[in-house]
C-alpha cells in the first residue's frame, strides 16, 4: 500500500472491489453535518461538559485475550478521562474483516480504528460517511500538539478525518536473545551477513544449551518484514528519481532483499509458516525460547515479553541492534487512527464530546496520569503486570512513543530508536493520494504481495517475479506511479 506504517509486512488482504462496495453499502445517513437538536443514537452519548456518558468503539488487540472491562487499563483510561467506554475488541488477524463487514452492516459503533488512506476508508470519506474534524480542533488545543509531519501524513486532500495513533517514525529492528548471543560468543551484528552468521549460529549451535536440535534463527508472521529489504538499499515502498517514482519491487536493491528471504527460508532458519502463521502464535517460539531474532517493531516486542514473562516461565534477555548496514525504513509517525462515522455521531454536540474525550488523553494533566499508570504497572510482580501493548492500542497520548523508564532495557530501545530516527529513508508518496490506488490498490498489492511470498517459498523464480511486477504495472501500477508523479510535481 501506499500508505504504510514503519513496520510493513507483505500479507494478503481484502480484495478492493468488495471492501469499495461493502463501505458504500455502510454510508446511508451520514450526509448532515448539523442537526444539533437530533438525538445522539441509542449509545447513550449526552455530550455534555465532562464528556458523553458512552462512547461505543470499535478496536484491535493483539494479546490472547481483549482488555477486560474492570482490567486496569480500561479503569484508568475511564479514570484518567472521564467517560464511559463501551468497548468491541477484535482480534488483530481479522480486524480488517470485522471492519468491512460492521460498515456494511450500518451499525456502527461511534468510534473505529482504521487506516485514514485506506482505500476503503478513502471510498467512505468521499461518500460523506466521515466527520471532517478541522472546523472543531481549534476548540482542543492538546489535539493541536500532536506532530504536525504525522497529522498530515494522515489527511485526505488536506483534511483531517481521524485521531491519529502516535508512533515514533523509526520502529523497526533487529531483536535478539541476548543470552544466546552471549552464550555463543557472537556480538550484535551491523550487516546483513553478520544478521545471517547470527542465524544460522541460533538454528544450528544449541544456544540454549538443552543438547536439542530445537531452535531456529528468525520468527516472522503474515509473510516478512518490509525492514529487511532497507537493509539492502531499497527504497520505501516508492522513490522519486528525476520526477518519476519508481516501486521498490523494480529496484536490483529490492531483489538482493527478497534473495536474502529466500536463502532464510531455504536453508530452514526461518519459521516454515511464517508466510500464513498469526502474530500471536508466531510469537510463541519467541516468548518459549524456540527462536533468537525477530526483525519488527522493538518498542512494542521487547516490553510486551517483560510484561508477560512469567507467563512464559521465566525471563530471559533481548536486545536490539543499531540500524542493519546503517539503514531504516522511516514511517507515517502515526499508526491508524479513530475516525467518527456520521451515521452513529449524529450531532456537533456529540463529535465534541468525542473529541473532549481524545483531549483529556494529550492534556498535562492526563500525560502525567499515564506515566504513572506505567511506572506503577513496571513495579509490580511481572504476574500482575496488564500488556502495554493493549494501552497502546486506543492511546494517543505520545507517552508510549519512547519509554519513559530509567531501566536498562528502556535507555537501550530509546538509544536504538534515535539511531533509527537519524538514518530513516521516508516514503515520497506518504502524502499523496492516487485515485487508481483508492480504486484498485488492493488487488495491487495482492500482485506483488503474493508474489514475493511465492518466489521465497520456491512457487516461482526470479522470472516469474518480474512477470508479476508487469502484471502490476498493467493491473495499475504504471498509472499509480503517473498519478503520484504528477500530485508530487504540484
Amino acid at each position: 500500500m501506499e500508505k504504510q506504517g514503519e513496520m510493513v509486512i507483505w500479507k494478503r488482504i481484502l480484495g478492493v472491489g468488495l471492501a469499495l462496495a461493502l463501505v458504500l453499502s455502510g454510508c446511508s445517513g451520514g450526509g448532515n453535518e448539523g442537526n444539533a437538536g437530533s438525538n445522539a443514537g441509542n449509545t447513550g452519548s449526552g455530550g455534555q461538559a465532562g464528556g458523553p456518558v458512552t462512547i461505543t468503539m470499535m478496536n484491535t488487540y493483539h494479546s490472547e485475550t481483549a482488555p477486560k472491562d474492570d482490567g486496569a487499563i480500561m479503569q484508568a483510561m475511564e479514570d484518567i478521562t472521564q467517560v464511559e467506554l463501551d468497548m468491541t475488541w477484535v482480534p488483530n488477524n481479522v480486524y480488517g474483516e470485522k471492519l468491512s463487514v460492521t460498515l456494511a452492516s450500518g451499525e456502527l459503533p461511534q468510534v473505529i480504528l482504521a487506516d485514514p488512506l485506506s482505500p476503503s476508508i478513502v471510498t467512505g470519506i468521499e461518500s460523506g460517511m466521515f466527520w471532517e474534524l478541522d472546523p472543531y480542533l481549534s476548540e482542543f488545543p492538546n489535539l493541536q500538539t500532536f506532530n504536525p509531519i504525522a497529522v498530515e501524513n494522515s489527511q485526505y486532500k488536506g483534511k483531517t478525518y481521524g485521531i491519529i495513533r502516535p508512533r515514533a517514525v523509526a520502529r523497526g529492528g533487529v531483536v535478539i536473545r541476548g543470552d544466546w548471543m552471549e552464550n555463543l560468543d557472537m556480538e550484535l551484528p551491523t550487516t546483513d551477513e553478520e544478521v545471517y552468521d547470527l542465524m544460522v549460529a541460533f538454528a544450528t549451535q544449541d544456544p540454549d544449551g538443552n543438547g536439542q536440535d530445537d531452535t531456529y534463527g528468525l520468527m516472522s508472521y503474515d509473510g516478512f518484514s518490509r525492514d529487511i529489504m532497507a537493509w539492502f538499499g531499497a527504497p520505501n515502498i516508492w522513490k522519486v528519481e528525476d520526477g518519476r517514482f519508481i516501486r521498490d519491487v523494480e529496484t536490483p536493491e529490492y531483489m538482493d532483499g527478497l534473495r536474502f528471504v529466500k536463502r532464510l527460508y531455504d536453508e530452514g532458519l526461518i519459521n516454515p509458516n511464517f508466510a500464513i502463521e498469526d502474530r500471536n502464535v508466531s510469537r510463541k517460539g519467541l516468548y518459549t525460547g524456540k527462536v533468537g531474532i525477530t526483525v519488527e517493531a522493538f518498542d512494542a516486542v521487547v516490553p510486551f515479553y517483560y510484561s508477560k514473562a512469567s507467563e512464559f516461565g521465566g525471563s530471559f534477555d533481548f536486545t536490539v541492534a543499531a540500524p542493519i548496514n546503517g539503514r531504516s525504513y522511516g514511517g507515517q509517525g502515526y499508526l491508524s487512527a479513530f475516525l467518527m462515522p456520521k451515521s452513529a455521531v449524529k450531532t456537533e454536540e456529540d463529535l465534541r464530546a468525542i473529541l473532549r474525550f481524545f483531549d483529556a488523553q494529550r492534556s498535562s494533566e492526563g500525560t502525567e496520569q499515564f506515566k504513572q499508570l506505567l511506572l506503577d504497572n513496571a513495579a509490580k510482580p511481572e504476574a500482575e503486570q496488564f500488556n502495554i501493548d493493549d494501552l497502546r492500542q486506543f492511546l494517543v497520548n505520545d507517552v508510549l512513543v519512547y519509554p519513559i523508564g530509567d531501566s536498562e532495557t528502556d535507555r537501550m530501545i530509546r538509544d536504538r530508536m534515535e539511531a533509527n530516527n537519524a538514518v530513516a529513508v521516508g516514503n515520497p508518496a506518504f502524502k499523496y493520494i492516487s485515485p487508481t490506488y483508492v480504486e484498485r490498490g488492493g488487488e495491487l498489492d495482492t500482485i506483488l504481495d503474493d508474489a514475493a511470498i511465492q518466489f521465497v517459498l520456491g512457487q516461482i523464480d526470479e522470472d516469474g517475479f518480474q512477470a508479476a511486477v508487469q502484471a502490476w504495472k498493467k493491473a495499475g501500477g504504471s498509472q499509480v506511479a503517473e498519478e503520484l508523479a504528477a500530485l508530487h510535481e504540484e
